[in-house]
């Protein structure tokens, strides 16, 4: 046996054997530790050598060890000391934190002046002169600005009154330069700095923490604590008028909006499409949330004429499409502008959203009801223990008011003076039953609204009232104090857990989230984490997950640019090049890389028909064109411009299809036969075996030919997870690279795209969710009944075997 040769071969950098631990850091820090704890000490005793007891050298030598031990002391203390920004929760610190005291909370600011005095660290100090008369020349010159900016301001409010078009609130002058071309959410400046912000929808919206969040945002949605969102970005438009026209109003945009008698007594939430007027199923909108206001006790709900106030609520992407179709709605009908009104409620209305098993209990806490003895606040405070909303009726909804939850920090959950099985007895018997009556939602009575918002107290006035108060206790109540009407309802979404939506005033959305963040089980998430949380439990998510749609064109668009940016980024040797790559014997991807490439699904006849029928409208007017406002991006404005050949297929009528195959149901079978082909329905796709798939990735159906390979690997995956836990075995399963696995299949086998593909935390295994065109789909298919496809990643040739389901 030859002995293998450790001597590198000339010219080689062979790197030596590394007899360092593991953990160099630990250990360097176990040593800095061991070494600053040492104490130098005399072991032999020179002064007894000659059986006297020399005083003066005895004095010295304990001198040394005395001193020896004080510095020891010294370096022990500060060897592993943090700063004062150290000390600060991570979310919290700032970068330039070591060198400003002014970044670190009040309560740690002497200390970190006091570290800095002691090591010399340089400090950051601002530059003050005294001022000149050019300065105050130039603060004159700054205040006339400022009155002629406002009056102009007040002169464009006028005009967009007159649209019906909301401007965003005035912003205060210290961040008015900051807001240009967006708006800040009523807790911009405390997500700022924890999170990632990013303009969307002409909003400054959180994308994501500063800190990894995924598997800690799922844990406390499905197991222990919960996660809070604010929505206040999102739209609301109040529809007010007697019920008959608003009911038509309704019908003609959002089909089966009008609810049953439970909607419209206010009991119950009506969760629909809207679709743009006189196109029904063909363009639709986005899905809205619809919640009638109750009539008032002395009123019928049955008379036609009586006064209802009707809130939708949606996301902000559709709005102007929205609001441009309810106007056509009321022109066609022919209502008379005096009957029916359409109020734009944005930047009026502010929402929250909550979800996890302590979200219910994190309510009644910062939630104290004006009214406790009110039947809608004792079912309220009565939901105390419940983990999970969507135990409730489904679609719920709870009016009342609330105090100004300020006066009662920090919020705590009184003592229930029930036993545990008492509650849980209790709830059950609430959750059973149900007996509410609702009263009319306050929260859509401007009057009651704007007394709200002027009674607001300033935090400074909070904070002495508190001081005021006798310890231990809560301010005394007072006549002047606030009343606040909120709006609470209820949602579940698939196998999600439930949701809580607290709708409430604008400028009360501050005060309720910083009272709502005291709460330590509650985390707070972005638009990446509520698009995750979705996605973990199979849901598609608006308007990433539904193409059709104008706002799902807008949102391609936007992450198309972003795929593009990255990867132009990249030098030409670190990224694919996907001209190169060779699928199916042919060379380069199909259709655009950076993109669901919806186009190349559809035929060229139905792309031409189907832009000569978007180009005809009732009277020469296309109503699906926004209104051009400044609130209009331009991405929306290209696209209202550009006719889809295609549609998005919504859940609803996905569902009755598929339940009726191969019979369509009404709304669909008087639809032509080429206008269906092109819609798209969304699917949720379980790989049977491995694989990861990703956005964007392209979906097969396998070939219609019965001995495809495909069809072979399937029955032999099947086979191996047929058996009990213990049996399942592998074998007959081809391997992806190994000899015998089977091609990518060809161009015309390609039914759709991947708009959401990762890994589920829910699931515990890989899925996505795609869109499949109607006609690609159900054409190929010679068995109605088969569901397998194949996924293969932009950019990969090999393919992974799975099965879809509508979702």
């Amino acid at each position: 046996m030859s002995t293998p040769n450790n001597n590198p071969t000339p010219g080689s950098k062979k790197r030596p054997l590394d007899t360092t631990p593991t953990n160099s850091n630990a250990a360097f820090k176990r040593a800095r530790v061991q070494h600053a704890r040492s104490i130098i000490t005399q072991t032999a005793i020179p002064e007894l050598k000659t059986g006297l007891l020399n005083v003066s050298s005895f004095i010295s030598s304990r001198k040394f060890e005395i001193s020896a031990l004080q510095r020891s002391m010294d370096t022990s203390k500060k060897a592993l000391k943090q700063r004062a920004f150290q000390s600060v929760p991570r979310e919290l610190r700032r970068r330039t934190a070591a060198h400003n005291a002014k970044r670190v909370p009040k309560h740690l600011r002497g200390r970190a002046k006091r570290e800095m005095e002691e090591d010399n660290t340089p400090t950051h100090t601002f530059r003050r002169r005294k001022k000149s008369g050019k300065d105050y020349l130039r603060r004159e010159t700054a205040e006339k600005l400022q009155r002629m900016a406002k009056k102009k301001e007040v002169v464009e409010r006028l005009v967009k009154d007159e649209e019906g078009l909301r401007m965003p609130p005035r912003a205060h002058s210290k961040y008015r330069k900051r807001q240009k071309g967006k708006t800040w959410l009523p807790t911009h400046v405390w997500h700022a700095k924890r999170a990632h912000m990013k303009v969307r929808w002409r909003f400054a919206v959180v994308e994501s923490p500063n800190e990894k969040c995924f598997r800690s945002t799922q844990r406390a949605v499905e197991k222990r604590g919960g996660v809070a969102w604010d929505m206040s970005y999102w739209s609301s438009v109040l529809v007010r008028g007697p019920e008959e026209e608003v009911v038509k109003v309704l019908e003609a945009v959002c089909p089966g909006g009008s609810g049953d008698k439970k909607t419209r007594a206010g009991r119950r939430v009506k969760e629909v499409w809207a679709y743009e007027v006189g196109h029904y199923p063909t363009r639709p909108i986005a899905p809205i949330t619809i919640i009638w206001s109750p009539c008032e006790a002395a009123e019928s709900t049955e008379a036609a004429n009586t006064p209802r106030r009707v809130l939708l609520r949606l996301h902000p992407s559709a709005f102007h499409q929205l609001w441009s179709q309810l106007h056509a709605a009321v022109a066609i009908i022919n209502i008379p502008t005096k009957l029916i009104f359409l109020d734009d409620l944005r930047f009026e209305l502010g929402s929250i959203k909550l979800t996890g098993p302590s979200a219910t209990d994190a309510l009644i806490t910062i939630l104290n009801p004006s009214n406790p003895s009110g039947e809608t606040e004792t079912h309220f405070q009565n939901l105390r223990g419940l983990t999970n909303p969507a135990a409730l009726p489904p679609n719920v909804v709870l009016g009342f008011s609330i105090t100004d939850p300020r006066l009662r920090f920090p919020p705590r959950l009184e003592p229930s003076p029930f036993t545990p099985a008492e509650q849980a007895q209790k709830l059950a018997t609430l959750q059973s039953t149900w007996p509410l009556i609702p009263a009319p939602h306050a929260l859509l009575d401007p009057t009651i609204r704007v007394a709200a918002v002027k009674l607001q107290a300033s935090q400074k006035r909070i904070n002495k009232r508190k001081t005021d108060s006798p310890p231990g206790t809560y301010p005394t109540p007072l006549a002047s104090d606030p009343s606040v009407p909120i709006i609470l309802h209820a949602s579940r979404h698939g196998t999600a857990p439930g949701e809580w939506h607290l709708i409430m005033p604008w400028k009360w959305v501050g005060p309720v989230w910083y009272c709502l963040q005291q709460n330590h089980n509650i985390r707070f998430g972005g638009v990446k984490e509520d698009r995750e949380v979705a996605f973990d439990h199979c849901t598609p998510w608006f308007p990433a997950d539904f193409p059709g749609t104008m706002a799902g064109e807008a949102w391609a668009v936007e992450e198309q640019q972003g795929r593009r940016e990255l990867w132009d980024k990249r030098p030409p040797q670190k990224r694919v090049n996907y001209e190169a790559i060779k699928i199916a014997g042919k060379r380069g991807e199909l259709g655009d890389w950076s993109r669901c490439d919806w186009e190349i699904l559809m035929p060229e006849a139905e792309v031409e028909a189907e832009a000569e029928d978007a180009d005809k409208d009732e009277g020469g007017v296309s109503l699906s064109t926004p209104m051009e406002t400044d609130a209009t991006t331009t991405t929306e404005l290209a696209l209202s411009q550009k006719s889809k050949p295609y549609w998005h297929l919504p859940t609803p009528l996905l569902t009755a299809s598929l339940r009726l195959h191969p019979l369509l149901p009404p709304a669909l079978s008087s639809l032509p036969p080429t206008t269906l082909s092109s819609s798209i329905f969304t699917i949720k796709i379980t790989l049977l075996h491995r694989g990861a798939p990703k956005d964007c990735a392209r979906v097969y159906r396998l070939p219609s030919n019965p001995d495809d390979p495909w069809r072979k690997l399937a029955a032999a995956i099947q086979k191996s997870k047929g058996g009990k836990k213990y049996q399942k075995t592998e074998a007959g399963v081809v391997e992806a690279g190994m000899e015998g696995y089977p091609e990518c299949p060809e161009e015309d086998c390609l039914v759709g795209y991947v708009t959401t593909g990762n890994y589920s935390l829910t699931q515990g295994h890989a899925v996505a969710l795609g869109g499949v065109v109607w006609g690609r789909w159900w054409s190929g298919q010679q068995d109605k009944g088969e569901r397998l496809v194949v996924v293969r990643n932009v950019g990969d040739t090999v393919g992974r075997l799975g099965r879809w389901e509508g979702v």
